[in-house]
């Protein structure tokens, strides 16, 4: 089973070559690429940027794949807006983020639950953000990307249940859900339950500890996750996907070693829980 990182997770002042090794020496099996609201993130973007030929390169040197990207810019340009503008750019960066996925190749674009974030949800919102998602499942389906849904930790989609029913409304293959087990505990989910009626639905797992109205920066083990219980439903469904642990480096001096320990603590659990083979790879 493939254990990866989040990109925030590693520090931000080195480059692509560095950042890559290190992931590979901590023990990770992959990265996932972060494209958010920032300015620098999203210029990976544009097709004649030098880093994303940066990332290709060093994907190729290090041996380490970059398999999975999170989309969190659909924050900013929400799928689901009301200005008929703003959601031409949502669809616009989820084209070229699918491109950039390509070219690096990754193999999973992850799509943030969000109707909205900066407006109010209403109604209006959900079935335009699910208009858009049809749009975005065709053309993921053109290029043979898969996209996972996360349920968020705010508003829109905050439950599997609530994504299975957009996945039976935009009826595509190539859209599933990419399920994050903190958000479910932080917004008063029963994570078993959900894993149980996402069975056969996940592409891939985010994995983080939290509580209800903490969904971020949770130490490992201080919160309310059951991850043993969660890993035993998983193990008993046959997933074999990647995993993939999400922490924030916040440029603190003990960052990669907190890290480190973060992934000895979730492969124990992930043995415990009988997904994992003790002795093995994650």
């Amino acid at each position: 089973m493939r254990l990866g990182v989040y990109e925030k997770a590693l520090p931000s002042d080195i480059d692509w070559p560095a950042r890559l090794t290190l992931a590979r020496r901590i023990g990770f099996d992959y990265l996932e690429l972060s494209i958010d609201e920032s300015e620098a993130r999203l210029a990976r973007l544009a097709p004649s940027s030098s880093e994303r030929r940066s990332i290709r390169r060093a994907v190729e040197a290090t041996g380490v794949p970059v398999l999975s990207l999170c989309l969190s810019a659909h924050r900013r340009d929400a799928l689901g807006s009301a200005s008929s503008e703003t959601r031409a750019r949502a669809y616009d960066l989820f084209e070229a983020a699918v491109d950039l996925a390509g070219e690096i190749g990754a193999r999973i674009v992850q799509v943030a639950g969000y109707y909205v974030f900066y407006e109010d949800e209403t109604p209006a919102s959900r079935e335009r953000y699910l208009e858009g998602l049809e749009r975005c499942a065709r053309y993921a389906a053109r290029e043979g990307m898969m996209l996972g849904i996360e349920n968020m930790d705010t508003v829109g989609i905050a439950s599997l249940e609530e994504g299975l029913a957009v996945l039976e409304r935009v009826g595509s293959p190539w859209l599933q859900l990419y399920p994050d087990v903190g958000n479910l505990i932080e917004r008063g989910r029963d994570p078993l339950r959900e894993l149980d009626l996402a069975r056969g639905r996940m592409v891939a797992l985010h994995v983080k500890d939290t509580r209800p109205g903490e969904p971020r920066r949770v130490p490992y083990g201080e919160g309310q996750v059951p991850f043993v219980a969660a890993f035993e439903r998983l193990a008993a469904a046959d997933y074999a996907g990647p995993v993939l642990i999400e922490m924030w480096n916040d440029d603190a001096p003990d960052s990669v070693e907190c890290l480190a320990q973060a992934r000895a603590w979730v492969v124990e659990r992930m043995v415990e829980g009988g997904l994992a083979i003790e002795g093995g790879e994650a």
